[in-house]
């Protein structure tokens, strides 16, 4: 059973690289992740950073995809990112991320495999089950410091924004 909770955040600013994915190609998102690691954004991150956790998210590394504008188009922007420190990275591509609630479902063992699957549940079961429709916000993949993604204890979290369903309104 996939774990989730409600939480609420203040608006905070992300700073990182973009891509476009073109729709439900999956196969995109690994592409571009190694496409970074190659050009040692990761690393860069790293220094940025100083290796301290988000502020917000308490990660050290974000995966948001920016369906903001339609939730319910899956052809988006997607940006790897951390949480942008005071200063620095005046060359990367910056992104507020708005003030949402937000519905953290818990990610378990391999990624990608544990993400799509959490979020998977997020949209086929929880959501269509739950008082809650997408907001018009990012969705985010959120990853924690010493968590690599290679192992099946691998924890990392999807966040999924929500805004009390309207009535008459069929949620994403």
């Amino acid at each position: 059973m996939i774990k989730v909770k409600i939480v609420d955040k203040p608006a905070f600013e992300v700073m990182g690289k973009k891509t476009w994915i073109s729709g439900q190609d999956n196969e995109l998102f690994g592409q571009f992740w190694v496409q970074c690691e190659q050009e040692r954004l990761f690393e860069r991150f790293e220094q940025l950073s100083g290796n301290r956790p988000g502020q917000q998210t308490g990660s050290s590394m974000l995966g948001i995809s920016r369906v903001e504008a339609d939730p319910t188009n899956r052809a988006f922007y997607y940006m790897i990112a951390i949480e942008a420190p005071g200063t620095g990275g005046e060359d990367l591509e910056r992104y507020c991320v708005p003030a949402s609630r937000w519905a953290v479902f818990e990610c378990v063992g391999k990624v990608p495999e544990a993400i799509v699957k959490s979020e998977m549940v997020a949209f086929m079961e929880w959501l269509p089950a739950s008082e809650y429709e997408h907001a018009r916000a990012p969705e985010m993949e959120v990853y924690f410091p010493g968590n690599d993604g290679a192992s099946e204890e691998s924890y990392c979290e999807f966040w999924l924004p929500i805004v009390e369903r309207s009535q008459g309104v069929v949620g994403v």
